[in-house]
Formats: structure tokens, C-alpha cells, sequence
């Protein structure tokens, strides 16, 4: 049941003719991301169960069409609901509060390893819906796991607020560079065929379940094959790390496995590719494997993935990239507009060249790259008839926006705006966000759970870092 439903019955009108629907959105602009890219002005989008039937002038659809319910935004800008690529939404959101902040290089994610073992159910529904809250609260209506222990609970809290999503079990039977628990390869393999089995089309299709690679180090080559051979019987994707660390070699080994292995010819989502020899910049932009570059959590953890990694290379070299937060904790937002913002303007200084990483090509990778990594290009991505309604939109009437705020209203969005402007969100034809209030979660609720559910997960782990300044 929504809990705030504030949303414009639409009276019906004297066109006998008109057919009935159950939601139109109009906006001052439509991003389509069709395949012109075309941005329509004034225009409006019909929607009837999930699927989105027409859009074109406002004018013309409202004459065509009778909603139950109207939402009506001349002054925004709809986009397709952004896709967050990369996340770890059970594990991120209760070590906020700058517990991770500014640690040494390695430390943050030594002490996440054991957070997220130790959470107890609660504590993991409660970081999860949390941070599908703030997803949806800045445009994001679809999310990818990189790999959690407690599956239940990341697909119990998206089925709940309502997201669209790909749940991930934790995937790895080596120690790797975080010491983690070894496993046998086929338990790890068994465990992750119940979570498939489980929770795959949960929640009407909006839920898939991927399997996971966690990091080269992590998993043994009986555990990639297996995780070859069983994604490729179900027809599903891999979601994993990669990073890649500098050294002198010309080719890198990790890359050359998973080459070998037969990873990259299903099109796996690969996070944090760092530093590659030129040879394999080339090998992995001519495979179907998507990169999911965070910059975020690069720039806030000193990673090095904008000064020295490889990302426009990537790009130039044709290689399919997607974007992602990673994690409340070590990107400390989750605004997937800051984070395309990122993603274009600093690799332009690192590269002293203002022309790389073009604001249209990294909204792509929000977008229509994002869908064709989720192997749902035919479903989502861009807004056109016979599509999935996975919609945003964002408040173009403020002074940022100025002046001509439809006169490049993309770029605008990425280099002048946030997520903080998204006003309306809508998954699966349901409106979850409305007038920026969640229709399907009580947030001031959630708020006090989250605090109470945090401070128990921190004191296991020795209580609350002391701020920097003191506090009282």
C-alpha cells in the first residue's frame, strides 16, 4: 500500500475516444534516449500497467489518452530511471557516519569484511532498504548486487520499497587479498544455485539473480568455471570486482584467466578496472564485458582510478561502461547524478583534456549502456513505447538550471545539477516517488532504525570512530 499517495486524479474528459490508461507523465522535456537521442520539448509519456504506450507532445497525449491519474511537471526533465551498476546495499550504509572515512589504503575494506559478516538479518533489511531509499530519492530505479551474504534481505528490502534490481550471493572460496573464509568451490557453487533458484523473478520480474565473481584473488579456477557453466544454463549474468593493480608486466594475468575461462564472453559486470597494459585495454573493449567504473569511491579512497587507471582508454577503445556508488560507506552518497558529474569532469583534468569523457557519453552509461548490461536493452533504458515506465524526473526551475534551462538539458543535469533535484520517480508504471516523498516506505521510521541498527553494528566492531573535531 502506498503510504503517501499524493498523486492528481485525472478527470475524465468528454473525448468519448480517448483511451483509457493508468498513469501519464508530462515534463518541460523528455530525454528519450532512443535511438536518435532525441529531446522532446512540452511532451508527455502514456503509460498502461508497466509499459510505457506513446510519447509526444503533451498536447496530443493528453487528447489521446484518459488517466487515472496525471502527473504534470512542465518544469522538469524526465529521463529513463537510472541504473546503479555497482552496489553493496546490505553491507554499506550502517559503517556510514565516517567510520571508513580517510582511512589507510586497504584498512576500510579489511574492516567491512567483517561488518558484513557479523550483520544480523535486521541489521541487513534495515542497510538495504536505507539505501534503496536514497537510490530512489536521486533518480536510481534499478541497482546491480556486487555480492552479498544476506540475499534475503537485499531482495525482501527491494521487493518491499519497490525497486527494480539484481540480487548477487558473495561469491568466493579463496582467502584472496582479504582473508576471507575458504570455502569448496561447489558449495559456494550449491549456495548460490539456491539463492537462483530462490529469488530469481521475485517480486513480479523486477528481481534477478546473477552470480557472482568477487575478486580475481578470491576465486579458484574450478570456482570460475563453475560460475561459467551455471550462468550460462540459467542464462544470467556475473557480476564481480576486477580492480587491477599496476605493475610491470604486459599483459595482466587476472584478465587472461577470466579470457580463458570463458568469463568475459557473458558479458559480466566488471567493477573498478584500475591500471591494464594497453594489450588488455584492447582485449577487454573488444569482449562483451561491461566495466563499472565508480569514481566516487576512487576519489574519496585514494584509489588512483581517475590520476593513473585507464578508463578513457577504455572508452576510446570501444569498450561498454557503466556507472555505480558502490557503497553508502565508501562513496558516502549514493546520487547517481554526482556520480556521472564525476565521472565526466575528472578524468578531463587528469588527462588535461576537456574534450574526453563527453557529458553524453557518461549519461549513456547511466542509461541505455546500463540496460544492455543487464541484458535488458529490448526492456529498459530509454523511454519509448513498449518499454518498462523506469522513469525520472528531476526540477529544472531553479537558478542552476538558467538560463535557457531546455536548451541542453542533459549537460545542465550533469554538470549543474544533482540527484537532489529528482522530484518524481517511477518503476514498473508504479509511482514510488512523488513531490520527493516516497510513497512506499516510511522514511522518518527508517531514519530511527537505521541509528538504532547502526550503533549495533559499529559496537561489534569497537564503537564509532571519534570525530575529528570535538562534538558536544
Amino acid at each position: 500500500m502506498d503510504l503517501h499517495p499524493i498523486l492528481e486524479v485525472f478527470p475524465l474528459r468528454a473525448n468519448d475516444n480517448a483511451r483509457p490508461v493508468s498513469l501519464v507523465v508530462t515534463a518541460g522535456a523528455v530525454a528519450t534516449m532512443d535511438g536518435r537521442r532525441r529531446i522532446l520539448l512540452d511532451a508527455a509519456v502514456a503509460i498502461d500497467g508497466e509499459r510505457i504506450v506513446e510519447v509526444g507532445a503533451r498536447e496530443d497525449v493528453l487528447a489521446r489518452y484518459r488517466p487515472e491519474v496525471l502527473v504534470d511537471e512542465p518544469g522538469s526533465l524526465l529521463t529513463p530511471g537510472l541504473v546503479d551498476a555497482h552496489h553493496h546495499p546490505a553491507s554499506g550504509f550502517l559503517v556510514g557516519g565516517g567510520f571508513l572515512d580517510e582511512l589507510p589504503p586497504g584498512q576500510g575494506l579489511r574492516t567491512m569484511v567483517p561488518h558484513e559478516k557479523l550483520l544480523t538479518p535486521h541489521q541487513a533489511r534495515v542497510s538495504s532498504l536505507a539505501t534503496f531509499a536514497e537510490m530512489i530519492r536521486h533518480g536510481t530505479t534499478t541497482f546491480v548486487d556486487a555480492g552479498s551474504p544476506q540475499v534475503a534481505e537485499v531482495a525482501a528490502a527491494a521487493e518491499e520499497i519497490g525497486i527494480r534490481g539484481v540480487v548477487v550471493p558473495h561469491t568466493g572460496d579463496l582467502p584472496g587479498m582479504l582473508g576471507r573464509e575458504p570455502e569448496p568451490a561447489q558449495d559456494v557453487l550449491a549456495r548460490a544455485d539456491e539463492v537462483y533458484d530462490r529469488f530469481h523473478g521475485a517480486a513480479g520480474g523486477r528481481i534477478e539473480v546473477w552470480y557472482g565473481l568477487d575478486d580475481p584473488t578470491s576465486v579458484s579456477d574450478e570456482l570460475v568455471s563453475g560460475v561459467v557453466r551455471h550462468a550460462a544454463a540459467r542464462n544470467t549474468g556475473i557480476s564481480g570486482h576486477f580492480i587491477g593493480f599496476p605493475d610491470r608486466s604486459d599483459r595482466n594475468a587476472h584478465l587472461e584467466r577470466y579470457a580463458c575461462l570463458g568469463v568475459l564472453d557473458l558479458a559480466p559486470v566488471l567493477a573498478h578496472v584500475g591500471w591494464l597494459p594497453d594489450a588488455d585495454v584492447k582485449l577487454l573493449a573488444e569482449s562483451p564485458a561491461f566495466v563499472a567504473h565508480c569514481p566516487s569511491t576512487s576519489l574519496l579512497g585514494g584509489k588512483g582510478w581517475i590520476a593513473c587507471g585507464v578508463i578513457p582508454e577504455l572508452v576510446d577503445a570501444g569498450a561498454h561502461l557503466v556507472l555505480g556508488t558502490d557503497a553508502a560507506s565508501i562513496s558516502r552518497h549514493l546520487d547517481l547524478v554526482r556520480v556521472m558529474n564525476l565521472a565526466a569532469v575528472c578524468h578531463k583534468d587528469s588527462h588535461r583534456d576537456p574534450r574526453i569523457m563527453p557529458v553524453t557519453s557518461v549519461f549513456e552509461m547511466a542509461t541505455v549502456n546500463a540496460a544492455e548490461a543487464l541484458r535488458a536493452g529490448d526492456r529498459l533504458g530509454s523511454v519509448e513505447a513498449g518499454k518498462i515506465a523506469d522513469l525520472a524526473l528531476f526540477d529544472l526551475s531553479g537558478l542552476a538550471y538558467r538560463p535557457f534551462r531546455f536548451g541542453n538539458p542533459v549537460a545542465d543535469l550533469v554538470y549543474a545539477g544533482s540527484g537532489a533535484d529528482a522530484t518524481t520517480v517511477v518503476i514498473g508504471g508504479r509511482v514510488v516517488l512523488r513531490d520527493r516523498v516516497l510513497t512506499t516506505v516510511d522514511v522518518p521510521a527508517l531514519a530511527l532504525e537505521v541509528d538504532e541498527a547502526a550503533a549495533s553494528a559499529q559496537a561489534v566492531l569497537g564503537g564509532p570512530r571519534a570525530p575529528q573535531w570535538p562534538i558536544g
